[in-house]
């Protein structure tokens, strides 16, 4: 009985000297511009295409995914069960979306929280580039994240940017 609490003590020092799994991932805040927000709920037309084509962001979460050279990857309108599932993929095998909106217009529409901007030329190397657009109080945001942050857990050696791009005025989270 001596040797349990021992080996315990021995399984819990392992794993904590063991490397952390999952993607390394660093998450940036920014927000959408105001007069950017005011400009796309004007916005008349079919909402989903233009979110993936344009950028107009009317309905939260948004999520646009983007690889290494800034080449646009995924689009995700809404939340939908299992979308982890079509986003690994996607990574997997290096899939392009040919008809999705450049990750620098839409950095060219949002500001740091202090009101600077942020552009392409300010992104630091990844693997992949992640842009969440919400806003407080959006259970389906906090699904999206979540479905997210899971999928990244199981990205060994992946190296991540995450965005999270706030439509409006929140106090932080």
């Amino acid at each position: 009985m001596r040797s349990l609490p021992s080996l315990t003590v021995l399984l819990a020092a392992l794993l904590a000297a063991a490397p952390a799994l999952g993607a390394e991932v660093t998450r940036v805040e920014l927000h959408q511009r105001e007069d950017v927000v005011l400009q796309h709920q004007r916005f008349v037309g079919n909402l989903r295409a233009q979110a993936q084509r344009e950028g107009i962001i009317v309905r939260v979460p948004q999520l646009y995914v983007y690889f290494t050279d800034q080449s646009a990857a995924w689009h995700l309108h809404g939340f939908r069960r299992g979308f982890e599932r079509e986003l690994g993929l996607t990574y997997e095998h290096g899939r392009r979306e040919r008809s999705m909106v450049r990750i620098d217009r839409l950095l060219e529409r949002t500001v740091t929280p202090t009101g600077e901007t942020y552009t392409a030329e300010d992104l630091p190397e990844a693997d992949i580039y992640l842009l969440l657009y919400r806003e407080a109080g959006c259970d389906e945001c906090r699904l999206v994240e979540s479905t997210v942050s899971n999928w990244l857990v199981g990205q060994d050696g992946l190296e991540a940017i995450w965005f999270d791009v706030w439509i409006d005025r929140h106090e932080a989270d």
